[in-house]
């Protein structure tokens, strides 16, 4: 089996693959994996939840964007499965090239998106990732990786605006029912969530100007699934695309 591990700046999400097929998900905070005794006893109950011996993780692959909590996967991921981890990095055999001024600074994390992205859908290819930030991953028709666009995420937004203005409360993010919000709170979900919405597509739109072509839109993260529900754009909800990527890199690398 491999264990796949993708490591957020909030959460890392783990998958389970056995025959090529994803078998279990789940997710911890980031910042507990930062205590190893904490992370290491997490993953043993979880396995041991699934019914996952330890013996029959054979392979595990790790996309990580926080360098901090790295030592902590290495090790816990060694002393679990007897495995050297391998990690995703912009130096590793790639699938495509990437087509940006420096490729060394391409995230792990989008490097697994366009793996994972390209493979399903083919390209030309525009993947956003909903999370502490919401970025855009283009895709050229060939696969390559030619750039994209880091925005602050939804809650990452939100968060700045109720910490700096004093009397605004921290508010659920979701969709109100309609735009012009009659009381403090359907005000603020409208301007965190309807401004998200719109800024979203109008940079789908500006990017199909720019590369003059129509493109596949594939959304996933954190939040992926409220824009989902309200778009008028032709869009593909994914939620295991880093996870789907790193199995596409693992396999490569033993070729």
């Amino acid at each position: 089996m491999l264990l796949a591990i993708d490591t957020g700046n909030t959460h890392t999400t783990f998958g389970i693959f056995s025959n090529d097929e994803l078998k279990f998900t789940f997710r911890f905070s980031t910042k507990a994996v930062h205590d190893k005794d904490v992370f290491s006893d997490f993953l043993k109950c979880t396995l041991q939840s699934l019914n996952v011996q330890l013996s029959e993780i054979t392979q595990c692959g790790i996309s990580s964007v926080v360098p901090s909590v790295d030592k902590n996967l290495n090790e816990v991921a060694q002393e679990l499965f007897n495995t050297e981890p391998f990690f995703i990095t912009p130096s590793i055999d790639l699938p495509f090239r990437l087509l940006v001024d420096n490729p060394m600074e391409v995230g792990a994390d989008r490097i697994c998106n366009v793996a994972g992205g390209f493979a399903k859908y083919g390209g030309p290819l525009v993947i956003v990732s909903f999370g502490t930030a919401t970025v855009f991953d283009v895709v050229s028709s060939s696969g390559d990786f030619i750039g994209g666009i880091i925005a602050p995420g939804i809650q990452t937004s939100a968060k700045a605006l109720y910490q700096a203005a004093e009397k605004l409360p921290e508010v659920e993010l979701k969709f109100p029912d309609k735009v012009i919000g009659t009381n403090t709170i359907t005000n603020m979900q409208s301007g965190i969530m309807f401004s998200a919405l719109d800024a979203f597509e109008g940079m789908i739109k500006r990017i199909k100007n720019e590369i003059n072509s129509d493109i596949k839109v594939v959304i996933t993260g954190g939040f992926s699934k409220l824009i989902y529900e309200k778009t008028s754009l032709n869009v593909n909800l994914e939620f295991d695309l880093v996870l789907e990527g790193i199995k596409i890199l693992i396999e490569r690398q033993k070729r």
